[in-house]
């Protein structure tokens, strides 16, 4: 199964190396990995293929992990379900512009390197013509040490 992390960790490269260690020894299969630098912390989003034994696994060994301080997974959602969507805009083609097209009323959680997270509180099931060659994936949130309240808010950045 696809799992989506979104990771907020003090602004430390021993926090990443760490991460990046954990993901190794861990035998994730990483699709997608963005970086975020704030003013007081780094945002992660990571995109792996695991199993879902082990993805409750990382998600209570991640939070443990000294240097992180807020971790969200989400898991893979039918599109009429799902209150965010993953996109993969690698070869630039998705313009935020066109995202708040294809997504009425939507938010940009995080964009960082053609890859966003996006709330779709209508649950709008994009066409191939608004999304052009660009990948998505339905997503729902599956566990947080956020508050329900800050939850959606889970990294603002923009890169």
């Amino acid at each position: 199964m696809q799992l989506l992390l979104v990771l907020e960790s003090e602004k430390d490269a021993i926090t990443l190396c760490r991460l990046m260690n954990i993901f190794r020894r861990k035998g994730l299969k990483l699709a997608t990995l963005a970086l975020s630098s704030g003013s007081e912390s780094y945002s992660i989003v990571v995109v792996a293929e695991t199993t879902e034994a082990q993805a409750d696994h990382l998600f209570h060994f991640l939070r443990r992990t000294s240097g992180v301080r807020h971790v969200t997974s989400y898991r893979p959602e039918a599109p009429t379900e799902a209150p965010f969507i993953f996109v993969d805009a690698a070869g630039g083609s998705v313009t935020l512009a066109r995202l708040q097209e294809a997504f009425p009323e939507s938010e940009i959680i995080f964009a960082s390197g053609g890859k966003f997270l996006v709330s779709n509180p209508n649950r709008v099931s994009p066409s191939a013509r608004e999304l052009g060659e660009a990948r998505y994936v339905p997503m729902a949130p599956a566990q947080s040490t956020r508050s329900a309240e800050t939850q959606s808010l889970a990294v603002v950045l923009a890169g």
